[in-house]
């Protein structure tokens, strides 16, 4: 061995006794601990879900906030000025083709007129006669008792609900809404007399007691 190199060989001893880590950086047997560390990611990841679920929280609390729910059904559904003007029209135009003998263009109209307004008790009423024109009669009965839910005092539908009973040969029920029809208004009975649909209980002794006598027929 050269002089040389010995004293080569000496003077990166003492440097590596100065320096111990710049053998390790450059011989790749130690390393320092990276910024991002196992479980410094976990830490990160954990902060960042926490985030955000509290931004996902706030968000939707305000939507919340902003868009309270209806106080009740009744209230949501309840038509506004412009439903109910046009429920009316609706209205008016199934009355027309109803009159006019153009039953399915009535029905049509009826049903239009209660999307708008549900619980209109006279569109529920005459789109009632209709079905019971077709002799639709559960349809029928469906919507007179809907009328008179909404209205319990509505006449109309307790006649009507007479009628479509005396049509279906059921005496003692049409009897009985006929006698509640003549409760609420005196002058059913003059309907009831001239009606071809309570034909079936002219003959009952009840019918003359709830309508009067109404003498032999003419």
């Amino acid at each position: 061995m050269s002089y040389i190199h010995e004293a080569l060989r000496k003077a990166q001893k003492e440097k590596d006794a100065r320096h111990p880590d710049y053998r390790g950086v450059s011989s790749g047997t130690a390393r320092k601990p990276g910024i991002f560390s196992g479980r410094s990611k976990w830490v990160i990841a954990l902060a960042f879900i926490l985030l955000a679920f509290t931004l996902y929280s706030w968000l939707d609390f305000r939507r919340n906030k902003a868009v309270p729910a209806p106080e009740n059904a009744k209230a949501e559904a309840r038509p506004g000025p412009k439903d109910s003007s046009k429920a009316k029209e609706f209205y008016e135009r199934a009355r027309f083709f109803h009159k006019t003998g153009r039953l399915e263009d009535a029905k049509g109209f009826y049903k239009k007129a209660l999307m708008l307004d549900s619980n209109s008790v006279n569109a529920l009423n005459d789109l009632g006669v209709v079905h019971m024109q077709s002799r639709n009669y559960l349809e029928a009965q469906k919507s007179f008792e809907h009328a008179i839910q909404q209205k319990p005092d509505y006449v109309d539908a307790y006649y009507n609900l007479a009628c479509l009973y005396a049509l279906k040969g059921e005496k003692t029920k049409s009897l009985t809404h006929l006698k509640k029809a003549v409760s609420l208004d005196a002058s059913v009975r003059q309907w009831a007399q001239k009606d071809r649909d309570l034909q079936t209980l002219k003959g009952q002794p009840e019918f003359r007691e709830i309508v009067g006598d109404t003498g032999a027929p003419k």
